[in-house]
């Protein structure tokens, strides 16, 4: 998995040289936007080594230790903001798509398994402790536990069986290319905006600002 940092090179030719051009505020909002989506992606990429990492580190550790449940507890924990990001990133980039017309590609992008799946499963995990009240028929499953006391936290948060994650009738592979579809996203998304704002104004904020910019490294 890459890291995305493109926008502290390109946010200039993004905004406005004058606010009071009609397309400012837009251009304020698809760099904010720009900014944000390349921090989500990154964090789902150092949440995912910090997973494979921390699923690597388990083995090590004995069954039924101290130790171990609290290594499970950081890689809870990991899986739950690689998961947080991956979905932050998903609607930052529909955002974008949206914003500059691409309806058929957010469209898609919306309906597509992977986001979906990403989403079932965070919103399953954030919401555990809701589940403790039987009563709620709203979280009522046939894949959760039938008691309070049997294996409840395990049920919630599904098993994972070497690379896959499953709850209920969902998985997700957490692999090198699980978040391909993010980045492919992110390719569309910055190529629109260097043919619609880079290009046309990379001449002329070069000149202005010929001692301020800095290359990103």
């Amino acid at each position: 998995m890459k890291m995305f940092e493109n926008y502290h090179n390109i946010h200039l030719y993004i905004e406005p040289l004058d606010d009071s051009k009609p397309d400012a505020h837009i251009r304020y909002e698809v760099s904010n936007l720009l900014m944000l989506l390349e921090d989500y992606l990154n964090l789902t990429t150092n949440q995912y080594i910090r997973v494979k990492d921390n699923r690597d580190k388990l083995k090590n550790y004995p069954q039924n230790s101290k130790a171990l449940h609290r290594q499970m507890n950081i890689f809870f924990g990991d899986i739950h903001f690689m998961l947080i990001s991956a979905e932050k990133a998903y609607n930052l980039s529909i955002r974008l798509l949206k914003i500059f017309g691409e309806n058929k590609t957010a469209v898609d992008a919306t309906k597509s398994q992977l986001f979906k799946i990403i989403k079932f499963i965070r919103n399953n995990l954030e919401h555990m402790d809701d589940k403790l009240t039987k009563e709620d028929g709203k979280y009522t499953e046939p894949w959760y536990s039938n008691t309070a006391h049997t294996f409840w936290f395990n049920r919630q948060w599904g098993s994972m069986d070497n690379d896959t994650i499953k709850l209920g009738d969902k998985s997700l592979t957490i692999n090198e290319q699980t978040f391909e579809p993010l980045e492919k996203l992110y390719d569309i998304i910055l190529s629109i905006i260097t043919k619609r704002y880079v290009i046309p104004n990379k001449e002329i904020v070069d000149r202005i600002f010929s001692r301020h910019i800095k290359k990103w490294e």
